[in-house]
């Protein structure tokens, strides 16, 4: 979880989700970080920081990228993320892996502190993306690479399936307004980039699929990550309702042989700061 100047109640949907994030049998988050990793081509030695850790689908493949001649840092805002990655991360000896309290929309490091920073699936998620953006970019040191994904196309079954639950929601807590405009398409990437002084050297696409054994393993998965958000203000006597609903809307993704299965893409970019020279893509 991240963002300064979001509500304690935001936090605490991190909270309550900490414990299951990325811990339901899903593929999702992992897969989406090691494809950011790869395309971001951290060199061994290299200091990196990952904003918006989470449970570390970015942090565990970057600490790989890097070996023990370098150093990953990953901050979060939500205290149970960070102390159950800490956890992982001495559970699997990382010595040069380090997990702290921080906010993705300003991390707080000195100028020219990292080789790479990472933003897996968080950015647009920020109340002020550029200005975020814009600290990353003072956080790099010269050649170094900002490497962001961002949702390119959900599944139209899950786009469905969230529409029939947010129908649920009470007249006074409308479903939230999808971020837009600063990541809507790869010439609106390049022009906010640009707009902070990064360089975009590559957009590329990524696409993954998700399986699930039927509809009460998508809801447990709903709730183990920001879908909390929508869940939890659905009144307790319109929750089934509003599963039942989803089912319904998510039949399109369902298998012939039983479960669901939802594809999503998302863009990774990457980044340098003027006037450093374009980094080479791994291929």
């Amino acid at each position: 979880m991240t963002s300064s100047g979001r509500s304690n109640g935001t936090v605490e949907v991190f909270e309550q989700a900490a414990a299951s994030y990325d811990r339901t049998g899903v593929s999702f988050f992992g897969p989406f970080g090691a494809e950011l990793v790869r395309r971001a081509g951290i060199r061994p030695g290299e200091r990196v920081l990952d904003v918006g850790c989470g449970r570390g689908a970015v942090l565990f493949p970057a600490a790989d990228a890097t070996g023990s001649t370098g150093h990953v840092t990953g901050i979060d805002l939500a205290p149970a993320m960070v102390a159950l990655t800490a956890e992982d991360v001495t559970r699997a000896g990382l010595t040069h892996v380090d997990v702290r309290v921080g906010d993705a929309q300003q991390p707080d490091f000195p100028p020219g502190s990292f080789d790479v920073v990472l933003a897996g699936l968080v950015v647009f998620l920020l109340p002020d993306p550029r200005q975020a953006l814009q600290t990353y970019a003072r956080l790099l040191r010269p050649a170094g690479r900002l490497a962001i994904s961002t949702f390119a196309a959900q599944d139209p079954a899950f786009v469905a399936a969230m529409d029939a639950l947010a129908a649920h929601l009470p007249a006074d807590r409308p479903r939230p307004a999808p971020a837009a405009a600063p990541f809507a398409d790869d010439g609106a990437i390049t022009a906010t980039m640009a707009a902070v002084g990064l360089a975009v050297t590559a957009i590329r696409e990524h696409r993954l699929e998700s399986h699930f054994h039927n509809v009460d393993h998508w809801m447990e998965w709903m709730w183990s990550h920001g879908g909390r958000a929508l869940l939890s203000h659905i009144p307790a006597d319109r929750l089934d309702a509003a599963t039942a609903d989803a089912a319904r809307a998510l039949e399109p993704a369902r298998l012939s042989g039983g479960g669901l299965t939802l594809t999503t893409a998302i863009r990774v970019t990457v980044a340098t700061p003027y006037p450093a020279a374009a980094q080479p893509e791994p291929s």
